[in-house]
């Protein structure tokens, strides 16, 4: 059976949109099945007028994308998660989504799950992202990346190596 890997992310202008499906990629080229979900806006009306720039980008992903789910979550082998630079796990657009993934840890839903950051450039925000996916008890893929290499090959990387070290793993137990 394929993997199921969740990637979620939240973008604004697509920079970090893209680096969510380059890790999405990696995931496909180990055979993964992948989801891929965008966090919502607090206020879809609000950030559209905050960031008329990404107007049209908004629009497009409000069109494309769904939220992530509790069943997104509990059937999936992994969970990848693409913040952009700067945001924390409790900036109000993610605090939905640790809420969510915190009440499915105190209830044992994701034990055996392996979870991973993308890189979108900041150091802190993927440190951060990583401490809190790690005190939810999920197990995160180790080694360096080429420092060298595009973020999207990077990111791409990061796809490829959840996927390696679930099947290292075995499937979660949902």
């Amino acid at each position: 059976m394929s993997p199921v890997v969740v990637v979620t992310f939240y973008s604004r202008g697509g920079t970090t949109e893209t680096l969510a499906s380059s890790a999405a990629v990696g995931a496909v080229q180990r055979r993964a099945l992948i989801r891929l979900r965008r966090v919502p806006d607090t206020s879809a009306e609000k950030t559209l007028d905050a960031f008329p720039e990404c107007r049209d980008t908004l629009v497009r992903m409000y069109k494309e994308y769904v939220a992530p789910t509790e069943g997104d979550i509990v059937g999936a082998d992994a969970i990848v998660v693409a913040p952009p630079e700067g945001f924390e796990p409790t900036s109000m657009e993610w605090t939905g989504y640790f809420g969510m993934l915190t009440k499915l840890a105190s209830e044992g839903k994701l034990r055996g799950k392996v979870a991973a950051v993308v890189d979108a450039g900041h150091e802190a925000t993927v440190r951060s992202f990583s401490e809190t996916l790690s005190r939810l008890g999920l197990s995160m893929p180790s080694g360096d990346f080429d420092v060298n290499a595009a973020a999207a090959e990077r990111a791409r990387e990061l796809g490829r190596r959840v996927v390696d070290l679930v099947r290292a793993r075995g499937p979660a137990a949902s």
